[in-house]
C-alpha cells in the first residue's frame, strides 16, 4: 500500500467520525433528549446591583471549607463569596450584621463541612441559600435578611 491509499483511509475515517458525530448531536436535539447547559450554574447578582429599596452585605467574606466525606465520597473543597440582602437602609440593621459577620461566617462554613459534595449537589444551590436564609435569620435580631447570594461557588476536587 502506498502512502496516497492510507491518506484516503485516514481521510474517509475521520470524515466518517464527524459525520456520526453530527448525526447524534442532531438526532438528540431533535428528539429533545440533549438538554444543552442543564447543570450549570446560573449567576447570581452583584452586590452593587441591587434595587434602592434593598441593601447588600458583602462583608463576609470568601469561605473556603472541605465538605464532610463518607463511603461514597471523599472530601471535597467547596469555595463561597457569599452576600446577603436586606430591605432598606437601615443602619442598626447593618451594623448588627457587621458584628455578627463572623457568627455568619462560622454558621455557613458549618453548613456546608457538615454536608458531603454529594448532599450538596443533591439538594440543589436555591434549597441551600433558603435554608441558610432561615438559618441566618433566626441569629438576628433588628431584621431580616431577604436572600443570600454567592459570587462564588466552586467544588474542587
Amino acid at each position: 500500500m502506498n502512502r496516497l491509499n492510507i491518506n484516503k483511509i485516514l481521510s474517509l475515517a475521520i470524515g466518517g467520525i464527524v459525520i456520526f458525530i453530527i448525526a447524534v448531536s442532531a438526532i438528540a436535539l431533535c428528539t429533545k433528549n440533549a438538554h444543552p447547559g442543564e447543570g450549570l450554574r446560573h449567576e447570581d447578582p452583584l452586590p452593587e446591583s441591587v434595587g434602592k429599596s434593598k441593601s447588600a452585605f458583602n462583608e463576609i467574606g470568601q469561605i473556603r471549607v472541605f465538605t464532610r466525606e463518607d463511603d461514597k465520597s471523599k472530601k471535597s473543597v467547596i469555595i463561597l463569596v457569599p452576600w446577603l440582602e436586606y430591605d432598606g437602609n437601615d443602619q442598626a440593621f447593618y451594623e448588627e450584621l457587621d458584628r455578627k459577620h463572623l457568627s455568619i461566617k462560622n454558621l455557613l462554613t458549618t453548613y456546608f463541612a457538615t454536608r458531603t459534595k454529594e448532599e450538596l449537589l443533591n439538594l440543589g444551590e436555591s434549597k441551600i441559600k433558603s435554608e441558610l436564609k432561615e438559618q441566618v435569620n433566626e441569629t438576628l435580631v433588628l431584621g431580616k435578611i431577604t436572600s443570600v447570594y454567592f459570587n462564588d461557588y466552586l467544588f474542587l476536587d
